[in-house]
This record gives structure tokens, sequence and C-alpha cells, in this order.
């Protein structure tokens, strides 16, 4: 993937559903260590700020895998992302103005050589 808009410090990347499911395709075999295979992804969004992809393999000769439902696999599996497991209280919001303060701090802290425990 070339991108053409680039300066020194950055790199920036506009991508279309097309794009965003060939990476997240390719990464899911890849972690999985799959070989080859056949996949059928898709994005699922209810409009409620729940947005998430629902992804099949199988064998590269199983065929059927391009009949499956994706939207009826989606309300028949949990989520098993690298993020699904994490409590509630771990994740960090980043528009919070007293979150961006508590890590700008505790970035202080490892810059100046503190440990950090909690």
């Amino acid at each position: 993937m070339k991108n053409k808009k680039n300066d020194k410090k950055h790199h920036y990347f506009k991508l279309n559903v097309d794009d965003i499911l060939e990476i997240v395709c390719h990464h899911l075999a890849d972690q999985e260590e799959l070989g080859t295979y056949n996949s059928k992804l898709t994005f699922i969004d209810e409009g409620n700020d729940d947005l998430r992809i629902v992804a099949a393999f199988g064998e590269l000769e199983d065929e059927s895998i391009t009949e499956l439902d994706l939207f009826k696999l989606d309300k028949e599996i949990d989520y098993n992302g690298d993020h699904a497991n994490i409590p509630e209280g771990c994740n960090l919001d980043p528009t919070n103005p007293e979150t961006r303060e508590k890590v700008k701090k505790l970035l202080d802290k490892i810059k100046n050589g503190e440990k950090i425990i909690h």
C-alpha cells in the first residue's frame, strides 16, 4: 500500500471497506497460522456505536464458507478478539481530560526513570 500524501513525520491513510477487511483478513490468518484458506468477512453496524467485523475461515477447498450467514453467526458467537476480555476498568477513554492527565503524569514518571507500581 503506497501512500502519496506523506511528510517527514506523518503517514496518512484513508482506507475503504475493502482495504480494511483485507487487512483484518490477513492479520487474522497470520495470527492463526492458517496458510492457505477460504474466508468471508463483513462489517456489522447496528447504529449504536458497536461497529464490528465478523469473520469466518475454512480450508481453501471449502466453498461452503462463502454460503455462511455472517449476520446469523454474529448472534451465535461472543467477542473473541485480543481486547474482548480486558476488564472495563482497564479501557482508557482518550477523550476524558482526567485520563489524559493521568497518562501524562505516568509517562513523565517513566521518562524520569521512576518505577510504576500499582
